[in-house]
């Protein structure tokens, strides 16, 4: 499908041989991630005339995403649990277009494990109060209701649990395609292997690469990742502070004994977060298993600091060994000695934790979608149609004021 569309385009890897400088979009979708695939589909939706590149192929016969991006495995983390209730209604609206999606495709595109999320008494009564004002369902755990409903975990009496029933496993490459698939359904137009080397500001957007005519637009959506900076260069400059590109070690890890891979399977364990304030406030997130059998997923919300879409080519052994150590110290049944993998996976870091979404500077024609540090992928449905509101010059329909770029003072004014 994804090679049909490609050729239909007139493209092969490497050369675009289609002038698209004849060429006049309505909208033009630079990343063809988990955000710039649902920022598509819904451009389309809305009756935009939508192109979608991106520099590496994300869409083959074999797997989708690169190990280069953010958009690829099989596994994410979706819940209603946050300690902002900005993001809850941001949430509720993907649950239900995914609902939707699953209905119109027929196919099952998470799994309701729960979540579970746990960290000091002070820490987890104030989420449950968040969310509990938000009108969500969740409970309370002490460390023995938590260590009698979950049989891995011997936690002891300093730790709480809140225990959100809506939580549950993104399967993520299957996101992906669908909302690829349907972005082509609906006459959407996609290029891979481009890589755009200049926006070219004006009331028509030109945007130059070095292996195709220009493509020209009328808006632009830039979702582009930890490559944002390449892209707007006066970003580098003005916010390298801000945005932090960081590459993280997923670790998986097994059973000691083969009689508990049960205890792993999605509907005997939830999906889970833990902030450890009893050792330096650092953050695990983890997830039964699914990416590689008989492995559950389990690393530090952390990882090595880069300056560009290419991640380093050593990586801190502290961000393996840290998650060890906690599994060792709370997780028995689990062999802790060594994980079976290891994998990288990209986050675009804010130093507040929250998105950028935002105009670039005065444009109202160019929006860009960035810095969402590691918990973006749940929420792309809502931000996909929340930046094709915002090229349109809707309003947006929920509050974004937490995202807009003006907290960062003029690091991105143009």
């Amino acid at each position: 499908m994804d090679d049909k569309a490609r050729s239909s385009l007139g493209c092969t890897e490497g050369v675009c041989v289609l002038r698209m400088s004849d060429e006049l979009w309505d909208v033009v979708v630079i990343g063809s991630g988990i955000i710039g695939s649902c920022a598509a589909f819904h451009s389309v939706k809305n009756g935009l005339r939508t192109l979608k590149i991106d520099q590496a192929c994300l869409f083959s016969e074999h797997s989708f995403g690169h190990r280069k991006g953010s958009s690829h495995g099989k596994s994410r983390i979706i819940r209603y649990a946050h300690s902002n209730p900005a993001w809850i209604p941001i949430v509720k609206d993907t649950y239900e277009q995914i609902a939707e999606l699953e209905k119109a495709r027929g196919e099952k595109l998470w799994i309701n494990t729960g979540l579970l999320w746990m960290g000091s008494e002070q820490y987890v009564n104030k989420l449950g109060k968040t969310i509990g004002d938000a009108g969500c369902t969740h409970e309370i755990l002490d460390h023995e209701q938590i260590n009698k409903r979950f049989p891995l975990f011997t936690y002891d009496q300093q730790w709480k649990g809140l225990y959100d029933p809506k939580g549950g496993v993104i399967l993520a490459d299957k996101w992906l395609w669908a909302f690829h698939n349907e972005f082509l359904v609906n006459k959407g137009s996609y290029i891979d292997w481009i890589k755009i080397t200049k926006i070219e500001q004006g009331d028509i957007i030109t945007l130059h690469s070095k292996y195709s005519e220009p493509i020209r637009c009328k808006k632009l959506i830039v979702a582009a990742g930890s490559w944002v900076n390449e892209l707007v260069p006066s970003l580098n400059v003005k916010s390298k502070k801000i945005i932090q590109n960081v590459a993280l070690s997923v670790c998986y890890w097994k059973p000691k004994e083969e009689k508990n891979m049960p205890l792993i399977l999605p509907d005997k364990m939830p999906v889970f977060i833990i902030d450890d304030q009893f050792d330096g406030g650092r953050g695990y997130f983890g997830i039964p298993t699914i990416d590689y059998p008989g492995a559950i997923k389990f690393g530090e919300h952390g990882g090595d600091l880069f300056s560009s879409g290419e991640e380093p080519e050593n990586h801190d052994k502290i961000f393996v060994e840290r998650p060890r150590q906690h599994l060792e110290k709370f997780w028995p049944l689990m062999d802790s000695e060594e994980p079976t993998r290891v994998d990288h996976c990209k986050y675009t870091m804010s130093p507040d934790a929250a998105y950028l979404i935002d105009y670039l500077g005065n444009n109202k024609n160019i929006v860009l979608c960035s810095m969402l540090s590691g918990t973006g992928f749940k929420c792309a449905p809502a931000l996909g149609r929340i930046v094709v509101d915002m090229v349109q010059s809707k309003e947006p329909p929920f509050d974004i004021s937490i995202f807009r770029a003006s907290r960062f003072r003029d690091a991105f004014a143009q």
